[in-house]
């Protein structure tokens, strides 16, 4: 049960593989007006600005790739008849194993440790790696959120992950 620090849709930003969509640049910039970002992620992406708005992976809204999620955990979930891959008798599988090493930009993979965060949430529930996401996505700096694969800060220049 979500406490009162977490806002009560919190939990549609953990992502069923164990992705945090909270830093994720779809999510992030339409919170934060970032209309450069958008429009530039959905040129490269052949969507509208409006596709590109996304409110996480358990709402209503998602953006296009999400929809799809061609690397099959939308799909999987249901036929396992669960919320998060941690919860299925087969965790961890093949399936997150490959899906470690897509999606590589600036050199980092915001999947390489999926694993390892679903294990946490498993262990310490939802509302723990919320806030602990919730910190890791901050400038250490400043405390800018910051988008996924970002090497820098880009207000103060600290450096990130």
């Amino acid at each position: 049960m979500m406490g009162e620090s977490m806002e009560k849709d919190d939990w549609k930003l953990i992502g069923i593989c164990g992705i945090y969509c909270g830093d994720c640049p779809y999510y992030l910039a339409t919170r934060t007006n970032d209309t450069g970002e958008l429009e530039a992620r959905a040129q490269r992406k052949g969507i509208t600005v409006e596709e590109a708005c996304c409110d996480g992976c358990h709402s209503d809204n998602l953006m296009p790739d999400c929809v799809e999620c061609r690397h099959g955990f939308r799909q999987c979930a249901k036929e396992h008849g669960v919320t998060w891959c941690f919860e299925c008798p087969g965790f961890p599988c093949q399936r997150l194993e490959d899906f470690k090493d897509i999606h590589i930009e600036n050199g980092l993979s915001h999947h390489e440790r999926l694993v390892n965060e679903l294990c946490y949430l498993k262990e310490n529930g939802i509302e723990a790696w919320l806030t602990k996401k919730e910190q890791e996505g901050r400038c250490p700096r400043c405390g800018k959120r910051l988008y996924w694969y970002t090497r820098a800060c880009p207000d103060c220049g600290a450096g990130v992950r």
